[in-house]
């Protein structure tokens, strides 16, 4: 999702340091544990929170102080525009093959439609390009040179709280899904990732490996010296690749834990934790024609003209009890380079 970049060494580095400090090997990793303490030694509640009672807006909430900020079930036959913008139209990645130009990839709104209760993204193999698509609750537009994403205006964004979607992924080579959240302050450099980071709920780049699956973490930039990233393939009892599943991530104001179809799979406070308002992101990214996908995964080539991600629902949860601890892009200075 790194708008680009794609750093297959941090990606195993990171993996790797996660897997070592947990006590885990990269391959099968176990779920985690109730109270499973974290590399700080505070143990991270990672119970899945109880909605029941969960109204919408906080005068609603139930006895957990959590209640319902956002729900998309999709249905209907076109996009929500007061909750969801189709990602920038653009070239998404050039190809790293330059003997197939073809290979270089694309968004595209007329990638992305709604059918039957679920948000399509298609991805397809054009002969002058590879074109798939997303949405985000941002909208944006290009500026003049063709290159910068500029914001107009945002649909939706929230610090900390539940954010849950039900997916079936792409089933071909070349492709990952993914459903994650993004800061535009994200680049500022110095707060660690306090002042904005990309959280990836999920990324689907493991078609070779379907029972694994990624989360990441990504601040102060993207593919700089002063970039960091952390992230975690996790193993996983179903074949993720077959139906439909749920993946979440639960933010709080200390720290993340990710869910997959209930069952949690990483908790961390890596970044410091966000604490600042991020928007949501549903894409379909493409290899740029050397086979390799997120978290040092090798994919294959894209080659096909007709690969569908399905998207069930989106629904998002707030908790009164984090909201004292939301903070503004004004309370960060972006402080330069890490020496």
């Amino acid at each position: 999702m790194k708008k680009g970049f794609k750093s297959i060494i941090l990606f195993i580095a990171a993996a790797a340091t996660a897997a070592v400090l947990s006590g885990c090997s990269l391959l099968g990793l176990p779920l985690m544990k109730e109270g499973e303490t974290g590399l700080i030694g505070t143990p991270f509640n990672t119970v899945l929170p109880d909605f029941y009672g969960a109204g919408k807006g906080a005068e609603n909430a139930n006895q957990d102080g959590w209640y319902e900020v956002f729900v998309d079930e999709f249905d209907g036959d076109s996009l929500n525009a007061d909750l969801w913008a189709y990602s920038p139209e653009r070239y998404r990645t050039k190809t790293l093959n330059p003997a197939h130009p073809e290979y270089t990839s694309y968004w595209t709104r007329d990638a992305v439609s709604v059918n039957g209760g679920n948000l399509e993204i298609r991805a397809e193999q054009r002969p002058d390009g590879r074109y798939t698509g997303g949405i985000e609750t941002r909208k944006t537009h290009i500026a003049d040179d063709g290159e910068t994403i500029v914001t107009d205006s945002m649909l939706f964004e929230q610090a900390f709280g539940y954010f849950e979607v039900r997916v079936k992924f792409p089933d071909e080579e070349g492709l990952w899904s993914a459903f994650w959240l993004q800061s535009e302050y994200q680049r500022k450099i110095g707060n660690d990732g306090r002042d904005g980071t990309e959280i990836d709920v999920y990324e689907s780049g493991f078609i070779r490996h379907p029972k694994w699956m990624g989360h990441a973490l990504l601040w102060d930039g993207y593919g700089t010296s002063n970039s960091r990233v952390s992230g975690l393939r996790r193993g996983y009892g179903a074949n993720l690749y077959d139906g439909y599943h749920t993946f979440a991530l639960k933010w709080t104001p200390g720290y993340y834990v990710f869910y997959i179809d209930g069952a949690a799979t990483w908790a961390t406070n890596d970044g410091g934790v966000a604490q600042v308002a991020e928007f949501l992101r549903l894409t379909v990214e493409i290899d740029e024609g050397d086979g390799w996908g997120p978290h040092a995964q090798k994919i294959g080539l894209f080659k096909s003209k007709a690969s569908v991600f399905y998207v069930d629902y989106v629904r998002v949860y707030q908790n009164v009890n984090y909201l004292p601890y939301i903070r503004s892009n004004d309370d960060y200075a972006d402080i330069g380079a890490i020496k």
